[in-house]
């Protein structure tokens, strides 16, 4: 199986998940629909878009397992972080792990020298949390430095 079959499977098995779950929502009628008629057309379209483009892929192509999991390295970097950032982000407030998050991506993944790193990621820190918590006084989680 080559990777555009393989992309296929996934483009069929979400529009298949979502024409099971598009089923239970309201359709409406054809002059007002409703909640579920869209989700409905969207998932038909990607389930035949499924089946064409894996019935359409001919071309025989070996994976290369090693050098796949080289290119997804940074992704799974990203996703990582993001976890930890979605897991610490009540206990440590918006402001420390949104800088502490920032950092990491700079340091870690993009591999900014340390010093611009931890400046980028003071700056877009500080300067996020006063532009969201502040002057849009959206509630952000206060964490242990109580801000």
């Amino acid at each position: 199986m080559n990777k555009t079959r393989a992309g296929s499977l996934v483009l069929f098995l979400a529009g298949a998940y979502g024409l099971i779950l598009s089923l239970r929502l309201p359709l409406g009628k054809w002059n007002e629909p409703g909640a579920g008629a869209f989700p409905l057309i969207v998932s038909i379209l990607l389930t035949i878009s499924g089946i064409g483009i894996f019935l359409s892929a001919r071309e025989r192509v070996e994976i290369n397992w090693r050098k796949l999991a080289k290119e997804q390295w940074t992704p799974f970097q990203i996703v990582a972080l993001t976890a930890a950032f979605i897991l610490t982000l009540d206990r440590l407030g918006y402001l420390l792990a949104s800088t502490l998050y920032v950092f990491a991506l700079l340091s870690w993944v993009s591999r900014y020298k340390m010093r611009m790193a931890l400046g980028l990621a003071l700056l877009i820190g500080i300067g996020s949390w006063y532009v969201f918590g502040r002057l849009f006084a959206t509630p952000l989680p206060q964490g242990i430095l109580g801000l």
